[in-house]
C-alpha cells in the first residue's frame, strides 16, 4: 500500500494522516476511513464518556482540548494525562471491545469525529491490508497503554477582570508581549472577533458560539503558539466564550481596593468553577509606586475560584516576564538550606545570580536559609540584606542570649525580637515574589511547608533548632527547625514547581572533629577552665548547641542527597572552614559564596556544568 500524499492539516483527512494510527493508510484507505465518521460536539465542562462505559467507538479530536481522568477506589479523580488537536482517544475499544479504563472530559469547547466499531468493521471489510496495518498499531498502543500521556503545554490564557475600573486591555497587551518574547503570540479580544464577523458576532448566542466562529478561532490557536484572550469588562457571551477556550483562567481585580464582587463576579467565578479541570488564578495589579501589597488575603478568601495569586505591578515588565516563565516551565526556583552561620553564603551566591542576570521566580529554604530566602523575596537590594544581617547576627547576637537550659540553650528574646526587625508584620502572601519554608511538626512527626500567613512566624518555626531555640506552639503541637526532617527542600520546590530548580546547600559531610588523640571528652569544668585561664590552652571541643545543631542537620542528610541529585544546578560553597556560629565571619562567608556561586552559575548557562552530588 503507497502512503498518501500529504494533506491539508486543518482538514479532517488531514488530521488523519498526521495520527499515528491512520498515518500508515493511503488516501483511498483514508477517505473511507472520513466517510464513516461522525461528527460529535462537546461542550466545555461535559463529558464525552465515563469511566466504566462500554466502549464501541474511538474519537478523533478536531479542535479543543479533552482531559483524562481516573478515579481511585476513595472516590477522588485524577488527572493522568490531556488530549490536543489531532489525537486519538478511546481507541482500544476498537480492538477488545472492553469498559472504558478512564473518564475524558472536554475542559474547551470540542469538536471530535467519531468511529464506530461498526463502521470500522465496514471499512476493514472492503480494505483488508489496512485492517492489518491498523491492528499492528493498535496492539502497539496497548503495549504503550500503562505509560503516561503526555502533558500538552499551554496554549491559551483567558483574562478575566473582577473589577470594571481596571485597565484589563493594557494588562492583558502587557502580557502578550511576555509571552511574544518566547513564541508567536495574538491578543484576542471581542474587538477583533467584531472586526471579522461584524457587530454582535456572538452576542445571539449565549451558550456555545457559532460553528464559524469556533473554526475561525481554533485557526489562529494553530498558527499561533498562545492566545491571550482578554474577556469583556462585563459578563457578556464574549465572556463566557474565553472562559471556555482557556487552558488557564486569570481573573484581575485591582490590589488597592476591598474585594467587593458583587453579583456579576460571583457569576464569573461560578462560570470559571465549572472548568473544573483548567487552573485558575487571582492576579493582584498594583500601582508601580507600592512598596509591598496588602490586604491579599481577604482577596483570596473572596475569590475562592482561584487556586493561587500573583502580585502585579502594572508597569513591571519584569512582573509580566516572570509570570509567563511560571506558566511556560521556564521559571527558576531556588532552595537555600539551613547551616548556621554559613547561611551567610546564601547571599553571595543571590548576589551572583542577579550580577549574571539569572531571575529567580520562586524562592525558598529551611532555617537559616528560610531567613535569607525570606529577605530575598521582601525585594531587599543585596547591600539591604548585608545591612540588616549585619544588625542582627553580628551586632545582636542572639546565640548568646543564654538561659536556664531546661525547654531550650537560648532565652530567644533576641532572636525574636531580630525576627521582628527583620520581617515585621508581612504576610507571605503580601510577597511580589513566590515563597515558602520548611518546619517540622515534633508532635505529628511531619513536615510543614509555610506558603501563607506571618513570614515572621514562619521563618522563627522553620529555625527552631531543638534544644537551642524555644519551639513554636501552634494547636498543641511543638513545631522545630525543618533541618530535622528536610534540610534542603528541593523536592518541596519541585513538587509546586514546573521549572528549573537550583539547590545551595550549606551544610557540611564532615563536621565538629576533635583531637584523635582524646579518647574520651574532658569534663565540663575542664573545659571552662582551659576558656577562662589566660595562661592555660583551650581544649577545642565543640559546645552543646554545635553538637545539636549538628545532629539536627544529620537527620536528614538523606534528603539532601536526593536534593542534590534532582537539582538542576546544586551549589555547596567551600565555607566548611567556618564554624556554624561564627557569626562575625560574615564578609568572608559571603564573598566565599559570592566567588563560587559565579563560577558554577556561569557554567551552568554555559552547558559546561557536570551534576553534583552532596558527598562531594
Amino acid at each position: 500500500m503507497s502512503r498518501q500524499e500529504p494533506q491539508d492539516p486543518t482538514s479532517v483527512m488531514g488530521l488523519l494522516a498526521s495520527t499515528d494510527l491512520f498515518d500508515v493508510l493511503d488516501e483511498s484507505a483514508l477517505k473511507a476511513v472520513e466517510s464513516a465518521l461522525e461528527p460529535v460536539g462537546v461542550a466545555s465542562g461535559e463529558v464525552l464518556f465515563r469511566q466504566g462505559d462500554i466502549g464501541d467507538s474511538l474519537y478523533v479530536l478536531i479542535y479543543g482540548r479533552l482531559v483524562i481522568v481516573v478515579q481511585g477506589e476513595n472516590g477522588e479523580e485524577e488527572i493522568i494525562g490531556e488530549i490536543g488537536r489531532g489525537e486519538v482517544v478511546g481507541e482500544m475499544a476498537i480492538l477488545t471491545g472492553e469498559p472504558r479504563s478512564a473518564t475524558v472530559r472536554a475542559i474547551r469547547d470540542s469538536e471530535l469525529v467519531k468511529l464506530s466499531r461498526e463502521a470500522f468493521e465496514r471499512v476493514i471489510a472492503s480494505n483488508p491490508l489496512a485492517m492489518t496495518l491498523i491492528a499492528r498499531r493498535l496492539v502497539m498502543r496497548l503495549k504503550r497503554a500503562r505509560q503516561p500521556y503526555p502533558k500538552i503545554k499551554l496554549s491559551t490564557i483567558a483574562v478575566v477582570s473582577l473589577d470594571r475600573d481596571l485597565p484589563l486591555s493594557d494588562f492583558s497587551g502587557r502580557l502578550a508581549a511576555a509571552f511574544a518574547k518566547v513564541g508567536s503570540t495574538l491578543h484576542m479580544n471581542s474587538r477583533a472577533l467584531k472586526k471579522e464577523f461584524g457587530e454582535g458576532a456572538v452576542q445571539s448566542e449565549p451558550g456555545r458560539s457559532k460553528p464559524e466562529i469556533r473554526v475561525w478561532l481554533d485557526k489562529q490557536e494553530v498558527s499561533h503558539k498562545y492566545v491571550v484572550y482578554e474577556a469583556d469588562q462585563e459578563l457578556t457571551p464574549w465572556t463566557s466564550l474565553c472562559i471556555r477556550q482557556a487552558d488557564r483562567i486569570f481573573l484581575v481585580a485591582r490590589g488597592d481596593k476591598p474585594p467587593e464582587l458583587g453579583k456579576e463576579g460571583e457569576e464569573l467565578q461560578r462560570l470559571c468553577s465549572r472548568k473544573g479541570n483548567v487552573r485558575k488564578d487571582l492576579v493582584l495589579v498594583h500601582q508601580d509606586q507600592v512598596q509591598r501589597p496588602a490586604g491579599t488575603k481577604k482577596w483570596m478568601d473572596a475569590v475562592s475560584a482561584a487556586e493561587t495569586h500573583y502580585n502585579f505591578r502594572m508597569g513591571s515588565q519584569a512582573d509580566f516576564e516572570r509570570l509567563v516563565r511560571l506558566l511556560t516551565g521556564d521559571a527558576i526556583g531556588v532552595v537555600l538550606g539551613g547551616g548556621g552561620a554559613r547561611g551567610l553564603a546564601h547571599l553571595g551566591v543571590l548576589h551572583a545570580l542577579e550580577e549574571l542576570g539569572v531571575p529567580i521566580d520562586i524562592i525558598g529554604g529551611t532555617s537559616m536559609g528560610s531567613v535569607i530566602a525570606a529577605q530575598h523575596a521582601l525585594g531587599l537590594s543585596h547591600q539591604e540584606k548585608l545591612d540588616l544581617n549585619k544588625r542582627g547576627w553580628v551586632d545582636l547576637d542572639p546565640f548568646k542570649d543564654k538561659t536556664v537550659p531546661i525547654l531550650s540553650v537560648l532565652s530567644c528574646k533576641k532572636l525574636d525580637a531580630m525576627i521582628a526587625m527583620m520581617f515585621g508584620d508581612a504576610q507571605i502572601e503580601d510577597l511580589w515574589l513566590k515563597f515558602f519554608c520548611v518546619s517540622a511538626n515534633l508532635t505529628q512527626a511531619e513536615m510543614i511547608v509555610h506558603s501563607e500567613g506571618s513570614l515572621a512566624k514562619a521563618v522563627r518555626s522553620s529555625m527552631s533548632i531543638p534544644g537551642v531555640a524555644v519551639p513554636i506552639c501552634a494547636n498543641g503541637d511543638l513545631i522545630v527547625d525543618g533541618g530535622v526532617l528536610n534540610n534542603l527542600p528541593g523536592d518541596v520546590m519541585r513538587k509546586i514547581f514546573g521549572g528549573n530548580v537550583i539547590v545551595v546547600d550549606v551544610s557540611s559531610q564532615k563536621d565538629l572533629s576533635v583531637d584523635p588523640k582524646m579518647l574520651r571528652p574532658p569534663s565540663p569544668w575542664r573545659i571552662l577552665w582551659s576558656r577562662i585561664n589566660p595562661f592555660a590552652r583551650a581544649i577545642d571541643v565543640p559546645n552543646i548547641m554545635a553538637i545539636m545543631m549538628r545532629t539536627m542537620m544529620i537527620g536528614s542528610l538523606h534528603n539532601t542527597k536526593v536534593a542534590a541529585r534532582n537539582a538542576d544546578l546544586y551549589i555547596r560553597p567551600p565555607i566548611e572552614e567556618f564554624g556554624l556560629f561564627e557569626w562575625k565571619s560574615m564578609n568572608q562567608i559571603v564573598d566565599a559564596g559570592y566567588q563560587f556561586g559565579l563560577k558554577k552559575i556561569d557554567e551552568w548557562r554555559s552547558g559546561k556544568h557536570t551534576p553534583a552530588v552532596a558527598s562531594e
